[in-house]
């Protein structure tokens, strides 16, 4: 099932880490490479990472929610897609949180792990048959709280990067996820009609504290938004309703767009 946690690391330094996205990218595959090196290989080669990371933002402008902490703490969000990577990820991290963890050359010490939504509303957990109950609705409501970019082709095959709530672009990020990572998956030829409801239907109708930026990601820095975004279907279809409803439940799991192991694109409905 898909989990959500936080990570609370501490330091006697109180200098931020310059790159904490990309930092955690690397401490993610360190830790699963002691506990299993050919899983890591395989995550590591996957085309679709089963797994997103973000660090939370210290002092976040008011209406966008954080996370308050001391000088010298980061918090990091994880989620897991994969039913096999939440127990032996924990695992690893706590016994190896005792003895020191490295973002870039900042050393941390994990002081706790938040995995409850009682305990944030970061965290959490809902097996794939609670997502796939989801209600449904005509309207997705999304609040992007890292920047979200989506990549697309052109022809020659060049990459594009597009840093706007393009409505049919979400909603198709969420349903290619959904399809690979879910064992609830639509069957094709549903996957197909709903695309083309979307590409038809759905309208941004409503946007609030829009905002861009460049951060971060791989070994590049990309163009992305932040904000609070609802996009509305027009068609009556039961069936698109149905998806969007559970889209919008697994985006607080999956994130939207690109790089989100890079913590780009962390999303949550609301």
């Amino acid at each position: 099932m898909p989990h959500a946690f936080l990570l609370h690391l501490t330091s006697s330094d109180p200098r931020p880490p310059r790159y904490p996205g990309l930092y955690a990218h690397g401490l993610f595959f360190a830790l699963l490479g002691k506990l299993d090196p050919g899983l890591a290989a395989a995550v590591h080669a996957a085309p679709r990472k089963p797994f997103t990371l973000a660090a939370l933002e210290a002092s976040p402008p008011a209406g966008r929610g954080g996370e308050a902490r001391s000088p010298g703490e980061v918090v990091l969000r994880i989620t897991t897609l994969d039913d096999g990577l939440f127990g032996p990820l924990l695992g690893v991290l706590l016994r190896e949180g005792v003895d020191g963890l490295a973002l870039g050359d900042h050393p941390y010490r994990l002081a706790r792990v938040v995995a409850t939504p009682q305990g944030s509303p970061l965290a959490g957990r809902r097996t794939w048959e609670e997502l796939a109950a989801a209600p449904p609705t005509r309207c997705l409501r999304l609040r992007f709280r890292t920047p979200t970019v989506f990549a697309t082709s052109k022809p020659g095959r060049r990459a594009r990067h597009t840093p706007l709530p393009d409505p049919l672009l979400i909603a198709k990020s969420l349903l290619s996820s959904w399809q690979h990572h879910s064992p609830l998956r639509f069957p094709e030829v549903e996957a197909a009609a709903l695309l083309a409801v979307f590409e038809l239907d759905l309208e941004l109708t409503r946007f609030a504290d829009l905002r861009f930026e460049r951060a971060q990601a791989a070994k590049g820095f990309f163009p992305g938004f932040t904000g609070v975004v609802e996009v509305h279907c027009h068609s009556d279809s039961l069936e698109a309703q149905r998806a969007l409803g559970i889209l919008q439940a697994y985006a607080f799991y999956a994130g939207v767009g690109a790089k989100t192991a890079y913590g780009l694109g962390l999303t949550m409905p609301y």
